[in-house]
């Protein structure tokens, strides 16, 4: 993700590559590409490649389709109270945030240290 776009970009150390297609996502949010998440989440235990994190819970690693369908958006969360709906929301754009958050740090190194 740059500061003028809205692309995810890849976590891995010295990666850095825009995220298209399909990406991992961890649950302590980070994002991989393709590449490197199905190289690194297919050990065991699986560890987080940018934060060293333990990975071993059944949904601590997603492989997710960037540019869902519509079909897909139109019913993912049908049926879900709005208060579940209002929950996810927040957590989505939390991660988003973190992910912002990084990319400013990386540039603020990449540039003053």
């Amino acid at each position: 993700m740059s500061l003028c776009d809205d692309t995810l970009l890849c976590n891995f150390p010295k990666c850095r590559a825009k995220l298209c297609g399909f990406a991992w996502v961890t649950a302590c949010s980070h994002a991989f590409c393709d590449q490197h998440g199905s190289g690194e989440f297919s050990r065991s235990p699986a560890i987080c490649p940018a934060c060293s994190s333990a990975l071993s819970g059944k949904l601590d690693i997603v492989r997710t389709e960037l540019s869902p369908s519509e079909e897909y958006k139109a019913m993912v969360l049908a049926g879900l109270r709005p208060d579940i709906v209002l929950d996810i929301t927040s957590r989505a754009l939390a991660f988003w945030s973190y992910q912002v958050k990084c990319v400013l740090l990386h540039l603020y190194q990449s540039v003053f240290l």
